[in-house]
C-alpha cells in the first residue's frame, strides 16, 4: 500500500510505514498488555482472547470498556480485510493482469473467503490469518533481501537530498 503514495522520495513513506508499525506493535500492543496485566488475575481466570481484554476494560473504565473493545475490535477486523483485499487485488492484476476475468475471480473468492471467516469457529479462522501472514511475511523477505543494497542507497540520497538541507 505504500508504494501507491505519491510522496516526493520513496524513502519518507518508508519511514511513514516503519512509524505506523512502531505505533501498532510497541505503542497499542504495549497498553493492551498493560490492561490485562494490571487487571486481579481471578477476574481473568478461564478466558482468553478478546474475552480476556473485553473483561480487563470492563474492570478498568466499566461496562463502556467491553463495548468499546468490541467496537474497535470490528473496525480492526474491517479495515484490515479491506487492506487484504487492496493487496490481492494488486498482486491478481499483476500475476494475472488487470482483466475483468481476474478479477471477478479474485471478487467471488474474496467472498467465498469472507463467507467462511463469518460462519467457522475463530480458532480456524485465527489460524488462518496466521498461515496467510506467514506466507506473506516469507515471500515478502525472499524478495526484500536481495534489495538491502538499493534501500541503503535511497537513504543515502534522502538524507543528502532532504536533511541536509534544514
Amino acid at each position: 500500500a505504500g508504494a501507491s503514495a505519491d510522496v516526493e522520495h520513496p524513502v519518507q513513506q518508508g519511514l511513514i510505514q516503519a512509524l505506523g508499525v512502531y505505533i501498532d506493535t510497541i505503542v497499542i500492543c504495549s497498553c493492551t498488555a498493560f490492561v490485562v496485566l494490571l487487571t486481579p488475575k481471578t477476574l481473568l481466570a478461564d478466558n482468553q482472547g478478546m474475552d480476556l481484554l473485553q473483561i480487563a476494560m470492563e474492570y478498568h473504565v466499566g461496562k463502556f470498556g467491553g463495548i468499546f473493545i468490541a467496537i474497535i475490535l470490528f473496525l480492526f477486523s474491517f479495515s484490515t480485510f479491506l487492506g487484504i483485499l487492496y493487496y490481492a487485488r494488486c498482486n491478481v492484476a499483476f500475476l494475472w493482469g488487470d482483466t475483468f476475468k481476474a478479477q471477478t475471480a479474485y471478487k467471488i473468492f474474496a467472498l467465498a473467503m469472507l463467507f467462511i471467516g463469518g460462519i467457522a469457529a475463530y480458532e480456524f479462522v485465527w489460524m488462518l490469518g496466521d498461515l496467510g501472514i506467514a506466507l506473506m511475511t516469507l515471500f515478502n523477505m525472499l524478495v526484500i533481501v536481495p534489495l538491502i543494497g538499493q534501500v541503503s542507497d535511497a537513504l543515502k540520497d534522502y538524507k543528502e537530498k532532504f536533511i541536509g538541507k534544514r
